[in-house]
């Protein structure tokens, strides 16, 4: 299959997630034992990128209901290998629309004029303590927003287990409005990308111990 150029009627928005998701157990309660591990580093991706104001996206984006009318596409790049203890999409390629739930991970996006991001924070994508859902912040375009959240488990989707504890980090960077898509054919040729240094940061970590 030759890339597929596909043309939008309307303007889409595009936005870079970085996910850091960390669930360890009590034998790494210190920080100096997983700091390594969940240390940003250079992401080898597959999810899509920009180039000369043209979205390139896998073809596994066309799996998406809302793909033929979407709002908002989701670029999505993990800071991890292993499946991790807790409750997140595993698509690399979210789309959206307007004035629609829009709600993944522990997370909502609401879009109409603007792209506001909310807190639906659940046991299984957070854990305790509970955290009201609220707005979190506006997202605007090339200004780069980091929400930290913690959280500890005691049962898993299939039961009681030993306890868990959870540390996610997630970078949105709304990388502007657009109106051509190509589609790539999979295996996706992947391409280095390295987390925002400038950031708004978000801290709703809290104290587990």
């Amino acid at each position: 299959m030759k890339p597929q150029a596909v043309i939008s009627q309307k303007p889409f928005r595009v936005i870079q997630l970085f996910r850091n998701i960390n669930s360890y157990g009590k034998d790494e309660k210190s920080f100096e034992d997983r700091k390594d591990k969940i240390a940003w580093k250079p992401i080898k991706s597959t999810a899509g990128f920009v180039k000369d104001n043209v979205v390139h996206l896998p073809e596994s984006v066309l799996e998406q209901p809302n793909f033929e009318h979407c709002d908002l596409i989701l670029l999505i790049d993990d800071n991890f290998q292993t499946i991790q203890n807790v409750v997140y999409t595993s698509e690399k390629n979210l789309c959206f629309r307007n004035k629609s739930e829009n709600k993944f991970d522990f997370l909502q996006i609401k879009l109409d004029e603007k792209v506001e991001l909310y807190l639906k924070p659940g046991y299984f994508e957070v854990g305790f303590p509970e955290r009201n859902e609220f707005k979190v912040c506006e997202l605007a375009i090339a200004k780069p927003v980091s929400i930290k959240i913690n959280g500890k488990r005691d049962f898993s989707l299939t039961g009681r287990r030993a306890r868990t504890f959870i540390e996610q980090e997630y970078i949105f960077n709304y990388i502007g409005d657009f109106t051509e898509i190509i589609i790539e054919k999979e295996p996706f040729h992947p391409i280095i990308k390295n987390v925002p240094t400038e950031k708004k940061v978000i801290d709703l970590m809290k104290p587990l111990w």
